[in-house]
């Protein structure tokens, strides 16, 4: 206990001798569905004459609503004697209850500082948002689920053996906070949808006569029965490769990136025009002037043959009917529409 008092007190004199620092704050479920609150600061550090990012201390809440993170934050930050007048910016995840944990500490801030100079402050918490990584995610959102059960792995692992010289790999899961894996996900799925077929089309019928009365099996094999699904797989796979990963990949560095972060949310916003906006409305344009564009007009879009998508999404829809290529070109454009409406908000 001793060293911790010693560590919280030398990380306290290092953080005041700086002219402003960053909180970040996050909750997590744990064990017994307790709430464990962490907090770290980011600083300019005398000592090592750097911007740090130090891991600060973390609490155990039991039902975390706004009202308790909030003064669990502002009551550590007074009993270990953090200056709360110097706190410049907070960084959090993007649930609701976090913007009112900003909101509340902005106004006990603003309060802060209007006892010490005896009048009231004209600026108080720098707001950049909630985390950018939450805000690209969501404009990108995919999921996969199957079932965990050994014996099912097992069976899947048999089929593949039984086609021949494919590998059975299992199915990677896709966390809603795991943003970077999304792509992985999908390959995955790609790499192993001859399997998957014959697994719930062929093998589970005809071990389990009463599967095809179940529902979510029946959901399962209109999928796979489609050949729009596996194409829908591709050019999602595209999107992310070619617009999201490079930008989701920056984004996790564990430096500091606020003063770039602008640049380089314009640069995502602007790949994602160009995939289906002309060229002639985006080509030597400020930001300013791409949020004017009205982006669901369909005067301003591509027409099908020049919508961004991949050779191979490109070769899959040459054996698809008329309509079902139609159905997938509306489809993309519409994906790419939400996206770009997502960050633009």
């Amino acid at each position: 206990m001793e060293l911790v008092i010693f560590f919280i007190r030398e990380l306290v004199k290092d953080v005041n001798t700086a002219p402003s620092y960053s909180l970040l704050f996050d909750e997590t479920t744990i064990v017994g569905v307790r709430k464990q609150l962490d907090l770290h600061i980011r600083y300019w550090s005398e000592s090592k004459q750097c911007v740090v990012t130090r891991y600060w201390k973390s609490i155990m809440l039991g039902h975390a609503t706004a009202d308790i993170i909030s003064r669990h934050i502002l009551d550590s930050l007074k009993s270990d004697g953090i200056d709360l007048c110097k706190l410049l910016q907070l960084g959090r995840d993007n649930p609701n209850v976090n913007k009112a944990v900003e909101t509340m500490i902005d106004k006990e801030l603003r309060s802060e500082r209007e006892q010490k100079t005896g009048c009231a402050p004209s600026n108080g918490l720098v707001s950049i948002g909630p985390c950018p990584l939450h805000v690209i995610h969501n404009a990108f959102k995919h999921s996969f689920t199957r079932n965990e059960s050994s014996a099912r792995r097992e069976d899947y692992l048999s089929v593949a053996e039984s086609i021949g010289d494919s590998i059975g790999r299992f199915m990677k899961r896709f966390v809603i906070t795991r943003w970077i894996e999304v792509g992985p996900v999908i390959e995955r799925v790609i790499d192993q949808w001859s399997i998957l077929k014959e697994y719930f089309l062929v093998y589970l019928p005809k071990i389990d006569k009463n599967i095809i009365n179940n529902d979510r099996w029946q959901r399962i094999k209109n999928y796979l029965d489609q050949q729009q699904t596996f194409v829908r797989f591709q050019f999602v796979l595209y999107v992310y490769r070619h617009i999201f990963s490079k930008t989701l990949t920056w984004l996790q560095q564990d430096e500091p990136l606020v003063h770039m972060l602008f640049e380089e949310c314009s640069n995502l916003f602007r790949n994602v025009l160009i995939s289906f906006i002309k060229d002639d409305l985006i080509m030597n344009k400020t930001v300013k002037q791409l949020f004017s564009i009205t982006l669901d007009s369909q005067a301003n879009q591509k027409p099908d043959s020049k919508l961004e998508t991949d050779e191979t999404t490109r070769n899959e829809l040459k054996e698809m009917s008329t309509n079902d290529k139609a159905t997938f070109f509306k489809d993309a454009r519409l994906i790419y529409l939400t996206i770009a409406v997502s960050i633009h908000q």
